[in-house]
């Protein structure tokens, strides 16, 4: 079911968005170590009962924040099929404070929550699997240095045995290191990505290191770049050398939310190119007021192509408008697909320290042929906690084309909670795809019980459940061999006039009597309006969608056969 979109260009008109709701630039938000304590958090104690947040409850956590901006990798399969976490746990907050792990193998077997930190005071990890199926996560420390450095490297000696090997990355640039992201390439070297603890509102140069020998010995650590935003993220080829260093860099470095998307790609995973290596793929500037902010994803499918996904928002000096996009980048074409946008109007509810509207990307690949994932967090206005922050749902899109079109969104958690209590929340967040796909996308999320994060004084101290949800993968990303597809026997073309104002006119070609359904969807993957169902000939067909009743925002028209479908976007305007 793919959606048919068009390259976006990166220069727009304001004046045809004068009318959207718009607020004041917010201040930079402080970037949290983890052995804060913000005044005035109150602890709710949670029943944990839902019927609502799907998955199985891997662990109870009270420390909700997992990322500030990209959510990187929490959840990874090996190459047996086993599924890996790790997440940040707090028993009684803000301490104890530690990283844990969980495993799954193939048949069931499940090793309970361990955890992985030796000093009460760390948190904020990663995951990546070596070439011998183990896992390797990434963290950091930040109570007791003398005992344990800040950023940590713990490999498991066994195949998800929880029993750990502690190595020592090089952590000290002009500041100490904190955040680790860690990836592991297909020759076994192990990448770790950390930026700096600099003082607050201040540049903070991304850490750069490897290890050849998994951890015995590490490069010295390189300053790579400097960021305002923990938008940093590394990833590496299925099946080449290739790694890649992928982060927003700010336009100017006085705001956290004005920034390019930039990577940095090493061809063996050994030598980067500092000075001259940087590509900018966005170019935002004046006169574009488009800008990404801090989340990010990044993933090499297995034709060896690079892709990235963001979230961006226009940014001018009177504010921040509330409208955010969901772009996609490949690099073999260098092309920019929109995957979604929100609406212009947000009331109601706060969408939280270090979030937008769509935001904590993830993304998966498949050995199918050019197939993604994309799973985020997106947020509802009309779905607010009684504190006034929104609660989120997870939702999902693939492609089966390299980027080239998406799926309508499709929501996996379906949990609405408006209006809810501290402790009755259903706010599914902080979400992370494991990068491989095999007849399922592996998910770890976390249900949080009051909506905003506790850490960062939003909302109250509650107990909430990491989540593990296991979800079977679409056919396409399933699908190895396409050649005994049905052929194409319909095409549904671009609605005239697109964008539109109230009334649009929708084609469609038949190849054959067919049994069809078209329905209009809103970026929430929910169903609409049915414009025909039933038996169409052969021919050309043209449905006019009369939409003075619904409000401006995008949409999907959906075009069935009892065998094939297709999508389509467009943008009604009032």
């Amino acid at each position: 079911m793919p959606v048919t979109v068009s390259i976006l260009i990166l220069a727009f008109d304001l004046s045809s968005h004068a009318g959207d709701k718009i607020g004041p630039r917010p201040e930079d938000f402080p970037v949290f170590r983890g052995d804060e304590s913000p005044d005035n958090l109150i602890y709710i104690p949670s029943g944990l009962q839902t019927a609502l947040s799907p998955g199985i409850i891997l662990g109870i956590t009270q420390f909700d924040f997992q990322t500030h901006g990209s959510t990187g990798n929490r959840c990874a399969v090996d190459s047996e099929g086993g599924v890996h976490f790790t997440w940040t746990n707090t028993i009684s907050y803000p301490f104890p404070h530690g990283v844990y792990y969980n495993y799954v193998d193939t048949s069931g077997n499940w090793l309970g929550a361990v955890q992985v930190s030796q000093v009460s005071g760390a948190g904020f990890p990663q995951i990546s699997i070596t070439a011998d199926d183990l896992g390797a996560i990434a963290y950091h420390s930040t109570y007791d240095p003398s005992v344990e450095d800040y950023v940590v490297a713990a490999i498991d000696n066994f195949t998800g045995f929880g029993v750990f090997r502690y190595v020592d990355p090089p952590d000290s640039l002009t500041y100490r290191c904190l955040w680790p992201y860690v990836s592991v390439d297909i020759n076994n070297v192990i990448h770790i990505l950390s930026a700096e603890m600099a003082p607050a509102g201040s540049p903070m140069a991304l850490g750069y290191t490897n290890s050849v020998d998994t951890g015995y010995t590490w490069s010295n650590l390189v300053a790579a770049d400097t960021i305002m935003t923990l938008s940093q993220n590394i990833v590496s080829s299925p099946v080449s050398g290739k790694s890649a260093i992928v982060y927003t860099h700010p336009l100017n470095y006085d705001t956290q939310w004005q920034n390019d998307v930039y990577y940095i790609e090493s061809q063996e995973g050994l030598t980067w190119d500092w000075t001259y290596g940087k590509i900018n793929v966005t170019d935002y500037g004046p006169p574009d007021s488009l800008y990404a902010y801090t989340d990010l994803a990044a993933i090499y499918d297995y034709n060896d192509n690079l892709h990235i996904i963001w979230n961006a928002q226009w940014v001018t000096d009177a504010g921040v408008y509330y409208r955010t996009y969901l772009l996609h980048y490949d690099r073999d074409s260098g092309s920019i697909t929109e995957l979604l946008s929100t609406s212009d109007i947000w009331y109601g509810c706060n969408i939280g320290a270090w979030n937008r509207p769509i935001c904590k990307m993830s993304l998966g690949r498949s050995p199918a042929e050019s197939s993604l994932i994309a799973v985020y967090t997106l947020f509802d206005y009309d779905d607010c906690s009684a504190g006034g922050f929104a609660n989120g749902e997870l939702y999902m899109q693939y492609s089966c084309d390299d980027g080239a079109t998406w799926t309508i969104p499709e929501n996996l958690t379906a949990s609405p909670s408006h209006g809810c209590l501290p402790g009755d929340c259903e706010s599914d967040h902080w979400s992370s795809v494991a990068d491989k796909v095999n007849d399922s996308m592996h998910i770890i999320y976390i249900e949080d019980k009051d909506a905003g994060t506790a850490a960062q004084g939003e909302g109250s101290v509650t107990d909430n459940p990491v989540r593990y949800l296991d979800v079977p993968a679409p056919e396409c990303l399933t699908s190895v061999e396409n050649d005994d597809n049905v052929p194409v026997t319909f095409s549904l073309l671009q609605n005239y006039p697109n964008p539109f104002n109230a009334r649009t006119e929708i084609a469609f070609e038949l190849g054959n009597t067919a049994s069809i359904d078209l329905s209009i969807y809103d970026i929430y993957g929910r169903k609409v309006a049915t414009l025909a169902n039933g038996i169409f000939e052969e021919g050309n067909h043209y449905i006019i969608w009369e939409a003075g009743e619904f409000s401006s925002g995008m949409y999907f028209y959906r075009l069935e056969t009892g065998s094939e479908s297709y999508t389509r976007k467009m943008t009604l305007l009032k």
